[in-house]
């Protein structure tokens, strides 16, 4: 645990983050049982860890806001349609942030699957960006690959933090959490109506992946009210 920790020092259990959540709903007399849920994480089956917090909440769950690396990439009309899911007297939380592996050795951007032999990387579409915009490759948005696309726009623009850092991988993840966090709170910002009278819950952080053996962590970093 010391080399997540070292990167990390906040990240801790998954069960601490469902801590957080359940206290502050508590705190604002809100049952989540009378909530539903959403994500903006990336697709990666890796972070099906977080399905278990389901259990607190209405409805089958979550909303995926997010696409590859996290990003938010259902828009307006994802949070148009989310928000109109909202029981009648209820809430919303929404859990985001990018994610990253560190294995049992401590190399970040790895972490070992189940049924592998080898470790392979986390957050796959963050460092597939970060190695395309490393080699000089020009920007192609094309259709078929258009997250990925968008994911490689946001580390070109970025690409001279990443150039000055100590670890290019933590300072894509970094850069990665920045822009979940602000296209997410600019949709919400922009469209805030769509809520109604509902109170929303955003919980952002790092979403740190382990060896398949061993428990996922979570650091968090911005815990934020609408409607509240």
């Amino acid at each position: 645990m010391k080399h997540i920790t070292d990167l990390y020092p906040k990240a801790d259990s998954l069960t601490a983050l469902e801590q957080v959540m359940l206290d502050e709903l508590k705190q604002s007399n809100i049952s989540p049982s009378d909530c539903i849920w959403g994500t903006s994480v990336c697709s990666d089956e890796i972070n099906n860890t977080f399905l278990e917090l389901g259990k607190h909440f209405k409805a089958p769950g979550p909303f995926f806001f997010g696409g590859i690396s996290g990003i938010p990439f259902t828009g307006k009309t994802g949070f148009g349609a989310f928000s109109s899911h909202i029981p009648d007297d209820g809430a919303a939380v929404i859990l985001y942030g990018p994610h990253i592996g560190i294995t049992k050795d401590g190399t970040p951007g790895k972490v070992l699957r189940e049924g592998q032999s080898n470790p392979s990387s986390s957050c796959g579409s963050l460092i597939a960006g970060l190695e395309s915009v490393k080699k000089g490759n020009v920007l192609n948005i094309s259709h078929n690959d258009y997250q990925q696309g968008q994911v490689n726009k946001v580390l070109i623009e970025n690409y001279e933090q990443i150039k000055e850092a100590d670890n290019d991988v933590i300072a894509t993840t970094e850069i990665g959490y920045n822009q979940i966090k602000r296209e997410l709170t600019d949709i919400i910002g922009e469209n805030i109506e769509s809520l109604g009278d509902h109170p929303l819950l955003l919980i952002g952080g790092i979403i740190i992946n382990t060896d398949w053996d061993q428990d996922d962590m979570f650091e968090v970093r911005d815990v934020s009210w609408f409607n509240k």
